[in-house]
This record gives structure tokens, C-alpha cells and sequence, in this order.
């Protein structure tokens, strides 16, 4: 049944007469998903909380992912297929917003799969809390089509949900108080939580009175700038401790895939989450300046590092090398300033070499740090520093994929 056929208001969905009352909306964006989106939905169909409503907004998809989507909600009138054309993912997620009428919602992608009992808890700490933003924890698996879920290695994936950097969960603090902000936070707020909106339940008032969207001239990164302008304006964040999503990975097609045609979309972003920051009100700059310039300096390298060996990232590494990434402020702290990420200088060294070893003439040394050999790197060393015994602890945690800091 196409979506013009139903009729929606105020947070409920009206069907053949019949109300549902929806808790929650959740949006769920789909592109050439044909392969993954029905385990995505049913995964939502099966949730322990049923009475939510689902916005699948199939955008502009080539192959059979708008037949999928609406087959399935033919079988379950809890969800509803919205076809645009082509919009992006921004384009997608903004037009699922206007939708959006329930008191919480999610902003979910179409190749993710959720366990039962996600909005269940989400929904529960939002309440306990009154908090603005809920998140969750999560793991990942490898696209393949050739196995069921069930029979997929899933793996922990440590950055997702930074423990370290929060209230130990279970303290007495955190009992009295189960929920942070960007005031009372121990850690660095951009480190805890990962800037992707879906492992997050919003409280709709919350972003609706921030006016809170997704930049649409923006082809990637821009989901970073939606979600941490929201953890950094949240009066409260909850955090439920448990896995609650299995996120797919090594999809083709992905927008993560499509960077290296973009690649300073990454920094046109920072510069404006900057300027966020930088125009808050009660000395939000003078306590967010030090975490989110070492977040912003480890989001460099990573997005530098996961190009691969590109003409694009050996552009990048240039431009870092010439500190024409200035909002850094590379130049304008002493290295330690930059070691909140134990690994950042580190990182930083290795793109230099690796650069030097490619490029006739180009000079490690004189990037915006200074010396390599004079950085203060701690425990992580680059690998052109490192002796044998640390190289050899190097290669294995690369080998057993163990966390390299924190």
C-alpha cells in the first residue's frame, strides 16, 4: 500500500480505521539495499516494544529495495515506505524528520540488524532519565550474503562506546546520577560516544526546539556534525550498557565507500563544528577547545589513514604536513597538547614516513609538530621508531585485533 494512502497524526498512525499509538518513530534509510534491508526490518518487526512506527525512506534505489520495503509493509501496517529521488543521505534522513511526530525517535540505516529488546531499553533509560539523548552499545559483522545472520562472526568493536571515558556504570555516582552532559562528563565527550546518529533514541521536543538537521551540501560526514551538535546540547545523556545493534560492515556502495571522492568534506565539517562550539554561550569553547581539537586531530588521521595508498591521501598527508589543516592548531600547542589519543602522534609519524618513503624530497620533520624523533609518544611508537620487541607487539595487535588505546 503506498504511503500517500495512509494517514498520519500526532504521534499515532491511522489504518483502516484502526489507531496505533507510536512511542517512537524510527526512520530507516535505504539505498540499493536489496541484498539486507528485510533483515533490518524484521529484526524491527520482532521488537519486545511494539508500539512504534517505521518510516522506510527508500531513496532513489536501482535495484529491487523499494519492492522489498514495500512488501514488507503490505504484512505489517506499522511500517510505511516513502520513496525520494535520490536525495543522499542527508537529503533522506532530513525528509524522515519532517515525518517524525512521536516523543522519541531513531534515525536507523537499512543494513543494520537490531535485537529485540533495543527499544525496549532505550525507550526505559530515556524515561528513568528524562534524558535528551539515549545510546547504546553495539558490535559489528562482515556483509555476507551467503550466510545467515546467526552463523555471522560478530565482533566487539571498543571505539563505539568509550567506557573510560564515562562514570563507571554501577558506582554509586553513577547510580545517583545515570546520565552525563558536556559539563559533568569525566572524559572527552567526542571520545565516548561516536559521531553516527544510529545507536541513539532522541527526544523529538529536545531536537525540535534545537532546529537540529543534516547539512545537505555535504556528500559525507555530515551525520557527525547532526549527532555530536546534540550530545554537546543534551542536557542529559543516558547510556545502556549493552549491545543492542549488530552493525554491518564491507558493504559496497556504502557512503563510507564513496569518500575518496570528497575527501575534505571531512574538514569542511570540522570547521563548522568548530564554529558551533567556538559560538556557545558560558565558556562552552574555553572547556570543549582541548577534547574536541585531540577528537578533530584523531578524526584527521583516521579519515587520512582509511583512504588508503590514493593520490587523494597522499594529497591530504601534504596538506597536513603543510598545516593547512589550521583549525587543528597544531602549531599553536606543544605536542603533548595532542596526546589525549594515546595513539594520535604515533599515527601522525606513520603518515609522514610512509609519505617520505614515497616522495622524493619531502621532509618528515617539517610538519606543524616539528622533529618526529622528538614527539612525546608514550607507550605507542610509529614503526620506523619502534625497536624490535615493540614492533613485534605492534604486529600483534594488528594480528589479534586487540584495542590500541584506551
Amino acid at each position: 500500500m503506498p504511503y500517500n494512502e495512509r494517514s498520519v497524526s500526532t504521534g499515532s498512525q491511522r489504518i483502516a480505521g484502526i489507531t496505533i499509538n507510536a512511542s517512537i518513530d524510527i526512520i530507516v534509510t535505504a539505498h540499493n539495499m536489496q541484498d539486507c534491508l528485510d533483515e533490518c526490518l524484521t529484526s524491527l518487526a520482532a521488537q519486545t516494544h511494539s508500539d512504534f512506527r517505521v518510516f522506510i525512506i527508500e531513496d532513489g534505489s536501482t535495484d529491487q529495495t523499494a519492492i522489498r520495503a514495500q512488501n514488507f509493509a503490505e504484512h505489517d501496517q506499522r511500517f510505511h515506505v516513502i520513496s525520494t529521488p535520490g536525495l543522499g543521505a542527508a537529503g533522506a534522513r532530513n525528509h524522515g524528520l519532517a515525518l517524525v511526530e512521536a516523543p522519541a525517535f531513531m534515525l536507523l540505516d537499512g543494513d543494520d540488524i537490531f535485537h529485540p529488546t533495543m527499544l525496549s531499553r532505550l525507550l526505559s533509560a530515556m524515561n528513568s532519565t528524562d534524558a535528551d539523548v539515549v545510546v547504546c552499545d553495539m558490535v559489528q559483522f562482515v556483509h555476507d550474503t551467503t550466510r545467515p545472520h546467526a552463523h555471522r562472526e560478530r565482533v566487539r568493536a571498543p571505539w563505539s562506546l568509550k567506557k573510560s571515558q564515562l562514570p563507571h556504570f554501577g558506582s554509586a555516582d553513577w547510580l545517583a546520577h545515570p546520565w552525563v552532559n558536556e559539563r559533568t562528563i569525566p572524559g572527552n565527550l567526542f571520545a565516548a560516544f561516536m559521531g553516527w546518529p544510529w545507536d541513539k533514541l532522541y527526544k523529538t521536543s529536545f531536537v525540535r526546539q534545537h532546529g537540529l538537521s543534516f547539512p545537505e551540501d555535504l556528500t559525507n560526514s555530515e551525520d557527525m556534525l547532526f549527532t555530536y551538535e546534540a550530545l554537546v546540547l543534551a542536557s542529559r545523556i543516558a547510556v545502556v550498557d549493552e549491545v543492542l545493534i549488530d552493525h554491518r560492515i564491507e558493504r559496497g556502495g556504502s557512503v563510507s565507500n564513496s569518500r575518496t571522492s570528497d575527501p575534505l568534506a571531512f574538514y569542511v565539517a570540522l570547521s563548522r563544528m568548530k564554529s558551533f562550539l567556538k559560538n556557545r554561550p558560558q565558556n562552552a569553547w574555553k572547556r570543549l577547545q582541548k577534547p574536541f581539537l585531540n577528537w578533530a586531530f584523531d578524526w584527521t588521521l583516521w579519515n587520512i589513514e582509511t583512504l588508503g595508498e590514493s593520490d587523494a591521501q597522499s594529497r591530504l598527508i601534504h596538506l597536513l604536513h603543510d598545516n593547512a589543516f589550521d583549525l587543528l592548531e597544531l602549531t599553536e600547542h606543544d605536542p603533548a597538547y595532542f596526546s589525549e589519543y594515546p595513539r594520535s602522534l604515533a599515527r601522525y609519524a606513520s603518515l609522514l614516513d610512509d609519505e617520505a618513503a614515497r616522495t622524493p624530497g619531502f621532509n618528515p620533520n617539517a610538519g606543524p609538530l616539528g622533529a618526529l624523533n622528538a614527539l612525546p609518544y608514550g607507550a605507542f611508537k610509529p614503526w620506523s621508531q619502534a625497536n624490535i620487541f615493540e614492533k613485534l607487539q605492534i604486529k600483534h595487535r594488528m594480528r589479534q585485533n586487540i584495542p590500541s588505546e584506551w
